[in-house]
């Protein structure tokens, strides 16, 4: 039972990390450009679509 406890708080501790993670990367979005924005809105498509390169 302690083994299963441990484990469900180290997936909630890695979902709390992955939340402060994108809240860190959202942080200053409104001080983008509308072109800057465009751009993004662009290749959130392009990505949607398939149309995107992986670089590993």
């Amino acid at each position: 039972m302690a083994d299963h406890l441990m484990e469900k708080l180290d997936h909630i501790e890695g979902m709390i990390k992955e939340l402060n993670s994108k809240i860190d990367n959202f942080l200053g979005f409104e001080e983008i450009t509308e072109e800057e924005k465009e751009e993004f809105k662009k290749l959130r498509e392009e990505i949607r679509n398939g149309r995107s390169l992986l670089f590993i």
